[in-house]
């Protein structure tokens, strides 16, 4: 589904806080989330959105704003898995950097399909410095659940994961990974991802075809 592709653009493309960790990161989850989403749905109100010839800009500022609300290291982290930690930390750096880039082309890429969907926030939930932020994407007649998955980063709430229509986007791509990292190195799953954008950017693996 476009739509369920398209959540996590808004941010690449996320009340019952203790009071030590609301201190700390200066604003509830909740907060954090909407500040997120409300600076790229204003993003992409502007019509230059949607004109095909500013389209790189307009990805490169899109990934500028997705850069201050997701730890996108935290992200390939929790996709590689356990072979993360005893990987160099140049392979990671790395790693980090070309998953970047993938998420880049299957979901900033999808951008234009935005059609002014709603988000309603639902409820927020904490545990220590991780928190769940539960929202509904509202399309037309639609309703999709949608959770935001946040850590405490140099005391700010960051997004590491979401959650759309029970589909995981870390967990998603972990089971792609595990695939390569059970028989291979983390060298060869770095070649594989960059491989996929080379793909991409040819035109030979659709953009946004984050599930195969």
């Amino acid at each position: 589904m476009v739509l369920r592709r398209l959540i996590p653009a808004l941010f690449l493309t996320c009340l019952l806080a203790t009071a030590g960790s609301a201190a700390l990161a200066g604003q509830t989850p909740t907060e954090r989330v909407r500040e997120g989403a409300d600076k790229l749905i204003e993003m992409l109100s502007d019509p230059d959105m949607q004109d095909a010839a500013k389209h790189d800009a307009a990805i490169d500022r899109l990934r500028a704003v997705a850069d201050e609300y997701i730890d996108f290291g935290l992200v390939t982290k929790y996709a590689v898995g356990r072979p993360w930690l005893n990987m160099s930390d140049d392979l990671r750096a790395k790693l980090t950097e070309a998953f970047v880039n993938l998420l880049e082309r299957s979901y900033l890429k999808q951008i234009p399909t935005y059609g002014g969907q709603n988000v309603d926030y639902k409820s927020e939930l904490v545990q220590g410095d991780r928190a769940k932020v539960v929202t509904e994407i509202i399309d037309n007649d639609k309703k999709i659940v949608v959770e935001f998955r946040l850590k405490i980063v140099q005391e700010k709430w960051m997004i590491y994961d979401i959650v759309a229509e029970g589909v995981s986007l870390v967990m998603n791509y972990r089971s792609q990974f595990a695939e390569i990292l059970n028989q291979g190195t983390g060298e060869d799953l770095l070649k594989v991802i960059e491989d996929r954008i080379r793909k991409i950017d040819e035109g030979q693996e659709p953009e946004g075809n984050s599930e195969s």
